[in-house]
């Protein structure tokens, strides 16, 4: 019996094993970045969203402008055009309460939380 083969087979499994890990460890490390960094955005925009209703200010208006630019660096279409919809739809209080709803089920849809 030649055992050479069957440490060969052992070891190349071993070694497939090995790169198949770290690839899927790769991944969901990425992953979970990914969703830390939509998270921080639509954090951080919903709060400047919330200042800008209060204070009504350039400030505050610059500073949703920031959320918005960050989350269109991370954020799928779906949300970016929800968002733009706030954005067209600040002097129409009827229309705005619709890109409201719209913008919640997008958020919860991208961050897969309750629907």
């Amino acid at each position: 019996m030649d055992i050479l083969p069957i440490f060969s087979g052992i070891g190349i499994g071993a070694v497939i094993t090995t790169v198949v890990q770290a690839w899927i460890t790769n991944r969901n490390e990425i992953s979970k970045r990914n969703f830390q960094e939509r998270k921080e955005c639509y954090v951080g925009l919903l709060e400047a969203y919330h200042r800008a209703a209060v204070e009504d200010s350039d400030a505050a208006a610059k500073n949703f402008g920031y959320w918005q630019m960050r989350c269109e660096l991370v954020a799928p279409a779906d949300v970016r055009e929800a968002i733009q919809e706030i954005v067209n739809t600040n002097d129409t209080p009827s229309a705005r309460n619709v890109a409201d709803e719209n913008l919640k089920r997008v958020l919860r849809k991208d961050m897969k939380v309750a629907q």
